[in-house]
């Protein structure tokens, strides 16, 4: 009957936290150890390379990792303070006189001049009795010194060429000079500045330099009597007159030269064809002047008999008995009186 309540409590199951976990009841993994050193090699690990030992074997980093968790679970023993006492360390006063600097230099002075007694036995006095002025020679007989007071022939041209760049520099007070004169470009050139009849045969030596490089064709450029410069070529010998009009609209719209010489096409002989065989382009420099209203009616040549007679017939309403010069499409002016 005794040994009932030993066996009673040897079969009674144990609690719930006593029982073995699921990591205990698995086996040990094998590859902790080759997971270990591959951490001490990665970037960002938690591992250092000085917890691996330096004899790597079977086990032996699983137990250095061991060594090393039980010397972490041992007490460490509280640092006493290295320093004897809390406040400021001791030290001894030593007082310095205030006139130390000039017993020092007294010292010093008494000394060079017990050293000048010594070995000169007298003031120093230099060699020679003629006093030496301050433009002479002093030492050498050929008249040259690095000691004197006469400046450096170097350093004086480049003293005087740095003045005549100053006086240079003064001088220009508004940019570049130019000539005065109404007739002012649209940057803000002079007249002599701006392209001139006396450029014309540059003018054309440029355009026709530039048609050749871009085209095959035969152009002859030439300049009028009143200085226009004509562009031909023979239709025999195009294509496509198309492209060569798109070509040419584009030319004197966005050439480097045309724009530099302030070229401007003649919209009345632009693209004209007038029987003989030739396309012609025409443009105009900016010392030649035209009228709108010439280019407009050779644009619209019927429109040119219609303004002398809408002024012929406002004159005779106000009873004038002048003459009106009527212009025909060939552009000849006939004197007709107001009674016709």
């Amino acid at each position: 009957m005794a040994d009932e309540p030993s066996s009673r409590a040897a079969s009674a199951p144990a609690p719930h936290y006593a029982l073995p976990s699921l990591c205990a009841e698995l086996p040990e993994y094998t590859n902790a150890e080759a997971d270990a050193i591959a951490q001490a090699f990665r970037s960002g690990n938690f591992c250092s390379l000085k917890d691996i030992p330096n004899r790597l074997g079977c086990g032996s980093v699983a137990r250095h990792r061991f060594r090393k968790v039980l010397k972490s679970r041992e007490p460490v023993a509280a640092c006493g303070s290295y320093s004897r006492r809390s406040a400021f360390s001791e030290f001894e006063y030593i007082p310095s006189p205030y006139s130390m600097a000039e017993s020092i230099r007294r010292q010093e002075r008494l000394h060079h001049e017990s050293q000048a007694e010594r070995f000169g036995g007298g003031a120093w006095r230099a060699a020679g009795s003629a006093c030496p002025l301050r433009h002479e020679a002093f030492g050498r007989a050929d008249g040259f010194s690095v000691y004197q007071s006469e400046p450096d022939p170097f350093g004086a041209a480049e003293d005087q060429a740095l003045r005549q760049k100053w006086l240079q520099d003064a001088a220009i007070l508004a940019g570049p000079f130019r000539p005065a004169g109404r007739n002012k470009g649209r940057a803000g050139e002079s007249s002599s500045e701006l392209p001139s009849g006396s450029m014309l045969p540059e003018m054309v030596q440029q355009i026709h330099r530039q048609l050749q490089a871009d085209w095959s064709l035969p152009f002859v450029v030439c300049s009028t009597e009143d200085e226009h410069i004509v562009i031909r070529v023979e239709l025999s010998a195009l294509d496509a007159a198309p492209g060569l009009v798109a070509y040419m609209n584009a030319f004197a719209r966005s050439n480097h030269f045309v724009n530099a010489y302030r070229l401007r096409r003649t919209v009345e002989d632009w693209n004209v064809t007038p029987g003989d065989g030739h396309l012609y382009f025409t443009l105009r420099p900016p010392w030649v002047r035209s009228t709108s209203t010439e280019t407009f009616y050779s644009l619209h040549p019927e429109q040119r008999a219609w303004g002398p007679r809408r002024q012929v017939a406002a004159s005779g309403a106000r009873g004038d008995t002048s003459s009106i010069s009527l212009s025909t499409t060939s552009g000849r002016g006939e004197e007709l009186p107001l009674g016709t």
